[in-house]
């Protein structure tokens, strides 16, 4: 699934969650996603950035939702999850035994996830998150390779309550 799909396919609540955190936690991060689509639109950002936070909202999604934009979608739901999502990041790579730094930072992503190990990770993410973000964020760390890992899918498919 390409970052584009995962954002329609996410509840309009986590939907407006990552959007409320980057237009007001990640200010810089929020005006330089406004400004690449805007230009890709031949807009001037001042021209969205001058809209309403709804309008720039609604404009912001409108933009991402298209597949010439996945990049840049993969890119905000990749800011959200490493800069507000830290714990829940770290919860998955310790459940299935990935080392990192303490802060979900990975240097080397490992070859294989066993079905197991990956079943043990989405079990400790369900049991602190809800199954949206849980799909996201799964569905984000299976993107970081590119056909992710077998075991990671299987699993995956096997748990119902994850399914986007």
């Amino acid at each position: 699934m390409k970052a584009q799909q995962i954002l329609q396919a996410i509840g309009p609540e986590l939907r407006q969650q990552i959007l409320t955190y980057i237009q007001t936690d990640e200010r810089p991060a929020y005006r330089a996603l406004i400004q690449s689509l805007a230009q890709a639109r031949k807009l001037r950002p001042q021209f969205i950035l001058e809209k309403s936070r709804a309008q720039q909202a609604e404009w912001l999604l409108n933009q991402l939702y298209l597949k010439s934009n996945d990049p840049v979608a993969e890119q905000l739901l990749q800011i959200w999850l490493l800069k507000s999502q830290g714990a829940m990041l770290i919860t998955f790579l310790d459940a299935v035994g990935i080392t990192h730094d303490g802060k979900g930072q990975v240097d080397e992503l490992p070859e294989e996830i066993s079905e197991e190990k990956a079943q043990a990770g989405i079990d400790a993410l369900l049991k602190d998150y809800g199954p949206q973000q849980v799909a996201l964020y799964l569905h984000m760390f299976q993107i970081q390779r590119p056909e992710g890992w077998a075991g990671l899918t299987t699993a995956m498919e096997k748990t119902e309550a994850i399914k986007l």
